[in-house]
C-alpha cells in the first residue's frame, strides 16, 4: 500500500485529489493539509511514500519546503500539482530535487498517470512544460563540468568509487564529492538514477538484460 500525503490549501480540489486517489486500491491517503508549516511533519510522522505538494501553500515557500522534504525524508517522492506553467517555477522545482510536476487544469486521468510514473520511479512533467523543461536540462548539462561528465560515465558503466579513483589519480573522497554534485545538479537520488540518466543521454552502455 502506497501512503500519500496531500498538501492542498483549497480544501475543494484537496476532496477531489482525496476522492480520485479512493479508486486505486493499492494507494492510501494517509493525511492531508492546507498549511505550509504542517507539512514536513505530516511525511515525517506518516512515513509517506509520496505527497501531493501546491506551490502556493499558505506558510511557506513552496520551492524551499520541497527542499527541506528531499533532505530529511529522501525516501519520499514529490508529485508538485500546481497552476504555475513558468520557467522559472519548473526550474526551481528541477533544482529543488521535485520527482514531478503536473498542472492542476489537466484530468484526472493525466494526474493518475503521474502519480503512477513518480510512484514507479520514474520522473514526470506535464506535456505542457515539454519545451521549458528541455530548456531546464539543456541549462543543467551545461553546468556538468568535463571532469564530471567523465565521472559521471565511469559510474553508469559499473565503476566503483575507488575503481574510479585509481583510474583519474583521485582520492575517494574527492569521486564521492563529485557524484554528490552530479546527484545534486541533475536533481538525481542515487547511482541507478545517475545510470539511467547517462544511458538516456547516450553516455554510457545499455546495461546487458541478465
Amino acid at each position: 500500500m502506497k501512503r500519500i500525503v496531500l498538501a492542498e490549501d483549497h480544501a475543494m480540489i484537496r476532496d477531489g485529489m482525496k476522492l480520485l486517489l479512493t479508486t486505486r486500491s493499492n494507494w492510501c491517503v494517509v493525511g492531508e493539509t492546507g498549511d505550509g508549516r504542517m507539512v514536513s511533519q505530516l511525511v515525517r510522522d506518516t512515513q509517506a511514500d509520496l505527497l501531493l505538494l501546491d506551490l502556493d501553500l499558505p506558510g511557506c515557500r513552496g520551492i524551499e519546503l520541497a527542499q527541506q522534504i528531499r533532505g530529511e525524508c529522501p525516501q519520499t517522492r514529490i508529485l508538485v500539482v500546481t497552476g504555475n506553467q513558468s520557467a522559472s517555477a519548473v526550474r526551481s522545482a528541477v533544482a529543488a530535487g521535485v520527482d514531478g510536476y503536473a498542472l492542476k487544469h489537466e484530468d484526472s486521468g493525466e494526474l493518475l498517470h503521474a502519480i503512477s510514473l513518480v510512484l514507479s520511479g520514474i520522473r514526470y512533467v506535464s506535456k505542457a512544460l515539454a519545451h521549458t523543461l528541455e530548456t531546464v536540462h539543456d541549462s543543467v548539462a551545461q553546468s556538468i563540468t568535463a571532469r564530471e561528465k567523465e565521472i559521471l560515465v565511469l559510474i553508469a558503466n559499473g565503476h566503483s568509487s575507488r575503481d574510479i579513483a585509481e583510474k583519474l589519480d583521485l582520492s575517494v573522497l574527492t569521486v564521492r564529492k563529485h557524484r554528490q554534485n552530479l546527484m545534486s545538479k541533475l536533481s538525481l537520488h542515487n547511482v541507478a538514477e545517475l545510470t539511467a540518466y547517462a544511458i538516456r543521454d547516450g553516455l554510457a552502455m545499455t546495461p546487458p538484460v541478465s
